[in-house]
């Protein structure tokens, strides 16, 4: 049997504390519904401010688009029937999905549901009410996105680079020692994903912009070189003959520690075309690689004393 771990992480933590937060405020500010701003704080609990922020923007348009619509049912239809809130629902999802506001669907059709079903009093004023609800939750979520250890993948984006940098010995073996040609795939989705993790490191802009602007050039310098080396490993598994390393290739790939026992070299002025291709490809990845070991290693201190 598998056990499955159960991670309590970070955000997990923030969304619980964010939800405390604004059922405490929603009480104290006497809301008859304060599970809206509850449902707004659990909607509003991103990864990233920017996130947070499109998240509050999207739910914000989502609750206008609930109030006003069932606001304008229970006016025209004061006992608004099952069969009515139904084609309600639908209006509600194709004005979402025309605001470009998906995210907030649901929001929308609890808020629309919650005002037909309503019974007394102004519905303009029980509109205002869950759309004050709703914001209190939201607000709460985005403050303790911004104020509790904002979300920064900079050391996972180190250990994704770290990783890369690790899997070339094995491929080096493989290919250039041994003619071999593995399959890269594994590599190019290890580097879409430091893709992915840079572009949210990048899109963060608190607490310090400046800094993070900085440290994501030099991070996008490192992926061009992690992409270099794939760029040659690539090159060199589309070669027709694998060729034979040159005795500088093989001392480089020693200082590696990649063993290179029982390896046949190709002696100078005996080379072939393709083993001048293979020297030449090979030359440029271990190139971009000693850069690469070498700016993973720089700590950001030195990066920003640098700029």
């Amino acid at each position: 049997m598998v056990k499955t771990r159960i991670h309590l992480g970070l955000r997990t933590i923030k969304t619980a504390l964010a939800v405390t937060l604004a059922l405490t405020i929603a009480g104290l500010l006497g809301s008859a519904m304060p599970i809206f701003s509850a449902i707004g704080a659990i909607s509003a609990m991103s990864r990233t401010l920017k996130d947070a922020l499109t998240a509050c923007l999207t739910q914000l348009t989502g609750c206008v688009v609930g109030c006003v619509i069932g606001c304008l049912f229970l006016v025209m239809f004061p006992h608004t029937p099952p069969i009515l809130i139904g084609l309600g629902i639908i209006l509600v999802i194709l004005l979402g999905l025309r605001l470009h506001s998906e995210f907030a669907i649901p929001l929308s059709c609890i808020v629309f549901v919650s005002i037909c079903l309503y019974e007394a009093g102004s519905p303009f004023f029980y509109a205002a009410a869950r759309f004050g609800d709703t914001s209190v939750g939201l607000i709460i979520a985005l403050a303790v996105n911004m104020l509790i250890k904002p979300y920064n993948n900079r050391a996972r984006i180190a250990g994704m680079l770290t990783h890369i940098v690790q899997a070339f010995p094995d491929y080096l073996q493989e290919r250039v020692l041994h003619g071999h040609y593995p399959d890269l795939t594994p590599l190019r989705n290890s580097l879409d994903r430091l893709d992915a993790e840079l572009s949210l490191y990048e899109d963060q802009s608190y607490p310090n912009k400046e800094n993070r602007h900085a440290i994501g050039i030099y991070l996008r310098g490192c992926q061009q070189l992690a992409e270099r080396m794939y760029d040659e490993m690539k090159a060199l598994c589309l070669m027709d003959s694998p060729g034979l390393p040159d005795t500088a290739c093989v001392a480089r790939l020693s200082a590696m520690g990649i063993a290179a026992e029982n390896v046949t070299i190709c002696q100078a002025g005996q080379q072939r075309e393709e083993d001048i291709v293979l020297a030449y490809h090979a030359g440029n990845l271990l190139n971009a690689f000693d850069y690469l070991c070498a700016l993973n290693e720089m700590p950001d201190e030195a990066i920003l004393q640098k700029e």
